[in-house]
């Protein structure tokens, strides 16, 4: 080997010369570890930010998904309380607000209350709120090293756990057809629910050309006859009976009734009282309030659009009629005792109420006869909440009803039982 000193050659004898201080500094190899250290340190620093970054973003998460859950609960309950859908959405707010989530679109944040669900099972299912939460999180050093932004995102599903949401319901325990749709009846109403409390093996039938665009749920089971089709996202059977959702409703009949008015002139403006009977051939106006008759015959246009319940007190059979091609246009009370009811009877007969080909139906509330049986041969204003309650429930004609009414004080069975779903 040959060294090289200050322009002479030295030979291999001149190496062994060379002191043990100069030997290690001429075959020291730390130096690499070093500068491999140097290089891989901001990536080090890197993954350890990120690390931080994402176990914070993890707690965050697990703080919105809790936010979300109890707002989608207090939703569920603040919206069977009979609160609307500002109301609801102001409860859910204040929920995931106490819980270090402000709604706060400057900043990004965003509480967002919706009825019925976007997404998941109960998409368009009235029944059931959904509460989502978003918020942009800090990145910290991980941003700063790699960047890009980071946003925590929560959701929630709560509602009725049985029952949900319920256009009709037949609540006869124990005889055939409970709910029956015959002929060319259609219930085109994808958002609704129809429930049949009969243990029979038809407890709900389908039959002629019927069709049936709502899920279906039947205590005993279904039967579908003829060309009858159920194209509801659920048709279930063996499921347990639903509760009555009017059941604690209790009438106090206010003394001896007044024959005045009893067959209202044309454009006649109505006052609650007790009538002995209500018997409508013109356009009759009724103003809001609590109505009371023994019975009710409509050939004409009931017109009742503000916070109206009619309450029938007859023990005979026909407590309820209509004859030619009548219009019930009434709005039920949002609020009160008689919240969500538009006509109810809590009378017994055997007989079955017959509503004629023409009749039209413009309701938002409940019709709500518990006790007797209903025929529907008319049509149902499909702009309108109007929900059936019935001992036992037939329709022939056209019985498509909206069902998105938040705030509308209509009930859905299974009492207040609310439940968080998703």
């Amino acid at each position: 080997m040959i060294l090289f000193k200050e322009g002479r050659m030295r030979s291999g004898n001149d190496r062994r010369r060379l002191t043990p201080t100069a030997k290690r500094m001429i075959f020291d190899q730390r130096g690499a570890t070093a500068a491999i250290f140097a290089i891989s340190l901001p990536v080090l620093v890197g993954m350890g930010a990120l690390a931080v970054d994402v176990g914070i973003w993890n707690v965050q998460k697990r703080q919105a998904q809790g936010a979300a859950d109890q707002a989608a609960y207090s939703a569920a309950v603040s919206s069977k309380a009979g609160n609307d859908l500002a109301n609801v959405t102001s409860d859910a707010r204040a929920i995931t607000a106490s819980m270090g989530f402000s709604h706060d679109p400057v900043n990004g944040v965003a509480v967002a209350v919706s009825n019925p669900p976007t997404a998941g099972q109960f998409a368009g299912d009235a029944g059931y709120w959904e509460v989502t939460v978003t918020e942009p999180q800090a990145t910290w050093l991980a941003g700063y090293l790699f960047g890009g932004t980071a946003t925590v995102n929560a959701r929630a599903v709560a509602g009725g756990a049985s029952g949900g949401n319920a256009c009709i319901i037949g609540l006869n325990t124990t005889e055939s057809d409970t709910v029956r749709v015959w002929g060319s009846g259609v219930i085109d109403s994808p958002g609704c629910n129809v429930f049949s409390n009969s243990n029979s093996s038809q407890a709900l039938v389908c039959g002629g050309s019927c069709t049936i665009r709502a899920s279906t749920y039947a205590v005993g089971d279904h039967r579908v006859q003829g060309s009858g089709d159920l194209l509801g996202a659920v048709n279930a059977t063996g499921r347990s009976p639903v509760v009555d959702p009017y059941a604690d409703v209790t009438v106090s009949p206010p003394g001896s009734c007044t024959t005045a008015n009893n067959s209202p002139a044309n454009n006649f403006n109505l006052t609650p009282n007790y009538y002995c009977a209500l018997n409508i051939s013109n356009t009759v106006n009724l103003s809001p309030g609590v109505y009371y008759a023994n019975t009710l015959s409509v050939s004409g246009t009931l017109n009742a659009p503000s916070g109206v319940t009619i309450i029938l007190l007859s023990t005979g059979n026909n407590v309820f009629s209509t004859n030619g091609s009548p219009v019930i246009n009434i709005t039920a009370p949002a609020t009160g005792a008689y919240a969500g009811i538009a006509i109810m009877s809590l009378t017994s007969s055997s007989s079955v109420m017959t509503f004629n080909g023409n009749t039209t139906f413009r309701t938002t509330g409940a019709l709500y006869f518990p006790n007797r049986a209903m025929k529907f041969l008319g049509s149902f204003d499909n702009t309108k909440c109007t929900q059936l309650v019935a001992n036992k429930i037939e329709i022939t004609g056209n019985a498509n009803m909206h069902h998105n009414c938040p705030g509308a004080g209509i009930r859905s069975p299974g009492g207040s039982t609310v439940a968080l779903m998703e």
